[in-house]
């Protein structure tokens, strides 16, 4: 029978893309990772599951059969410990959770913290990816919960409505835009802008905002393109640009201010999104209704979104 433990060590070669990322994910060293795969290779009757490509390892045609059949096999040990725990009244399993760089180090801290106290045997994992990234994770059950700024609309999908969120621009302290008490949007023009990436629910988000302001995306200079909201603030603390950031994400203190914009209202929403697949293991099913009930919403409203009433 094969080790469940090197079936979680061959997915996450896979999925990570080789031996010391997996290695990184899952808190052990690269020998051990090698060793369990020479392992899986010896029960399969000395197969090869993977070769090297450069850095990369590259899945072998028995590689790419074993793939659906171990996560079939692992799900089937969640859910037969799963059973197991609930015969005792303990609800337990893993849940990986997908989010972009903007959402989940700022909406998941306090929800997790409250969840775990609840159910302290359910472990969640969370990965922050770009949204198109997290779209394939959850399309190939790698993810099981997404935080993203945008609506899917797919056949299958559960989506949920978390809340939505003023995004502001910001501009370091003294800056002469801070003295207005309207600035005029075509004032833009003149000013270097800090900006998530091409692309991105959050720059689309702001430059259909200010399009409708009469602000085209060729009207303005882009200084610094980033996803990290850490990078973004620094630079606007060092005069790179200005830039438009979550409400949830402004930091306090007299570093930087809000410029009042004339007529602009940027909304950032927040939805989870989940596979409506029979069966869901338990664990799944609680953390993404807690992420939708009446304290979850309290504590995401506590946070600064503004959520939709019941």
């Amino acid at each position: 029978m094969l080790n469940t433990i090197h079936l979680q060590t061959f997915l996450a070669v896979v999925e990570a893309g080789n031996y010391s990322a997996a290695a990184e994910r899952l808190h052990m060293s690269q020998p051990a990772v090698s060793q369990h795969i020479r392992a899986l290779e010896d029960q399969l009757d000395h197969v090869r599951l993977f070769r090297r490509v450069g850095q990369q390892m590259m899945l072998t045609h028995a590689g790419e059969d074993l793939v659906i059949s171990a996560r079939e096999m692992l799900a089937l040990s969640a859910r037969a410990e799963e059973s197991i725990r609930a015969l005792r009244g303990q609800v337990s399993g893993r849940v990986v959770v997908g989010c972009t760089p903007s959402s989940g180090e700022v909406l998941l801290p306090t929800l997790l913290r409250e969840f775990h106290a609840r159910f302290p045997a359910i472990a969640v994992t969370v990965t922050v990816a770009p949204i198109e990234t997290l779209l394939e994770w959850l399309e190939d059950h790698q993810a099981q919960i997404l935080l993203a700024e945008e609506q899917q609309r797919r056949r299958g999908w559960e989506t949920l409505l978390l809340g939505s969120e003023r995004v502001a621009l910001l501009a370091p302290r003294g800056h002469a835009l801070l003295q207005q008490e309207q600035a005029p949007p075509g004032l833009l023009r003149e000013h270097p802008l800090v900006l998530p990436r091409a692309g991105t629910p959050l720059r689309r988000i702001i430059e259909d905002g200010l399009r409708r302001r009469g602000v085209g995306a060729a009207d303005i200079h882009v200084a610094l393109e980033t996803d990290a909201i850490g990078l973004t603030l620094q630079a606007v603390r060092d005069g790179i640009g200005l830039a438009f950031v979550p409400q949830t994400r402004i930091p306090r203190g007299r570093e930087m201010g809000v410029v009042d914009l004339a007529g602009v209202n940027i909304q950032h929403d927040w939805y989870a999104l989940r596979s409506r697949e029979r069966g869901a293991p338990r664990a799944v099913q609680e953390l993404f209704g807690f992420i939708g009930s009446k304290d979850g919403r309290r504590l995401l409203a506590k946070d600064g979104l503004k959520v939709p009433s019941e």
